[in-house]
């Protein structure tokens, strides 16, 4: 049976792990991590996707990141494509680089990415190449600590952890200095199963009307959307008064600021909607 599609849609956020082919190094020289790096580079200001945390070790990598109108799988092919050229030519051999597919996880909360983002920068950790997460060279980490956000978009995780840029880094650096919290097992199953990623679009909140706004959508003339706000009782005015009541309560307006929009009560609006003049 052949592998399931993977359910793409734009905004989505993703962990993306690829392994070497039969889990062998090829990327264990600088070069070959500068080059996965500048190209990852290019691909983004082409393409405008987020990337929110990489690592590259010896013969794997890691990324976090939030696709666009690029789809992921097209730009995971078009990074893959590219430095399996690379890699072949300047180790003058042929084949497979990578080992299969990309694993891919689905991020579906805040919470979960920056525990995502803790565990990307903790591999060298985990795999004792370092004793400390900011010794490795070749992760996103740096780009936090120093602030620096040319490259990685750290703005939304550190804006997570505070509105000011300082005490964030500080609680970023402690948040990398705990134990990691993801099952790495379950995580490994899922990738190997090939599944296919069901998560639905986020919802938007729609966004709310001022007052004024929603009077004005009712259709009245600019002279009695004035008579309106100044409180005038004129009979013909009652038409407008109520659509402009009826929507201000649909978007969660309370009775008493809908009043006060128009100089009349909350009990006012109250009769307005019951048909009571």
């Amino acid at each position: 049976m052949g592998r399931k599609p993977r359910v793409e849609y734009a905004g989505a956020l993703y962990h993306v792990i690829q392994r070497g082919n039969n889990r062998e190094y090829i990327f264990d020289k600088d070069e070959d991590k500068t080059f996965l790096l500048k190209d990852i580079k290019d691909r983004k200001v082409g393409t405008g996707f987020k990337l929110y945390g990489y690592v590259i070790m010896d013969n794997h990598y890691h990324l976090v990141l939030q696709v666009e109108d690029e789809p992921l799988s097209k730009l995971m092919h078009l990074i893959n494509s590219s430095y399996g050229r690379y890699y072949n030519r300047e180790h003058n051999r042929t084949g497979h680089v990578y080992d299969g597919r990309y694993k891919v996880i689905p991020i579906q909360n805040e919470r979960y990415l920056m525990a995502v983002l803790r565990y990307v920068h903790r591999n060298p950790v985990r795999a004792g190449i370092c004793s400390q997460v900011n010794k490795y060279s070749w992760s996103s980490d740096e780009y936090y600590r120093n602030n620096r956000g040319n490259f990685i978009d750290i703005d939304l995780l550190l804006g997570m952890l505070s509105n000011d840029r300082e005490k964030a880094i500080k609680q970023y650096i402690s948040f990398m200095e705990q134990e990691d919290t993801i099952d790495y097992e379950q995580m490994d199953v899922i990738g190997d199963r090939s599944f296919m990623i069901t998560i639905n679009p986020p919802k938007k909140e729609p966004v709310k009307k001022s007052l004024d706004e929603i009077l004005v959508d009712t259709g009245v003339c600019p002279a009695d959307f004035t008579l309106i706000k100044n409180g005038s009782r004129k009979r013909n005015l009652v038409p407008y008064k109520v659509a402009y009541a009826e929507e201000a309560v649909k978007q969660k307006y309370t009775f008493k600021s809908i009043g006060e929009n128009i100089n009349v009560s909350a009990t006012a609006i109250s009769k307005l909607l019951n048909g009571v003049e």
